[in-house]
């Protein structure tokens, strides 16, 4: 069986829906997966006090649960900054948005095409980046409908996040 890091590699290099199912299908997997994780809040006061070896060591022990979550990919990459390490940084920077194009990969957003996500913070990452901010939040079956304070509404399939809860 592959390892996560050859699973990630793959999808880098190839960045095709089958390596991508590959790699979601192992995070899927992992002992430590959680649908809820909230990396953010957890690492806030980490950073607030410029602990970053702490915040960088707590995202680490959420591996490899955590692995393509652009929340996880971030914040590691806002705490490598604040340790000096800029190569490390630009990489968690690349994985984050990586992770978010992964997302968008997966459909248009649209309740007949919606974007597929592993982790409820996985949509909220979408939407941040696009710009815009999270008015609600609403479970339709197998999809969260997510509508943002400018009207705009996206559709996010949680269907592998109920899968396993």
């Amino acid at each position: 069986m592959a390892t996560y890091a050859e699973l990630l590699d793959a999808y880098l290099r190839d960045q095709d829906p089958q390596s991508l199912q590959a790699l979601r299908e192992a995070i899927l997997e992992a002992p430590n997966f959680r649908s809820d994780l909230e990396i953010t809040e957890m690492i806030a006061p980490m950073m607030s006090v410029g602990d970053y070896a702490g915040a960088v060591a707590a995202v680490h022990g959420l591996m490899p649960g955590a692995i393509f979550s652009p929340s996880a990919h971030a914040a590691l990459a806002d705490a490598q900054r604040g340790l000096g390490n800029p190569e490390q940084a630009q990489r968690e920077s690349i994985l984050a948005q990586a992770a978010l194009d992964s997302i968008i990969s997966t459909g248009d957003g649209t309740e007949s095409s919606p974007w597929s996500v592993l982790r409820s913070s996985d949509a909220y990452d979408v939407v941040l980046a696009s710009g815009k901010t999270p008015r609600s939040q609403v479970a339709v079956g197998n999809l969260d409908r997510i509508v943002c304070t400018d009207s705009t509404v996206w559709f996010f399939d949680i269907s592998a996040e109920l899968a396993r809860t």
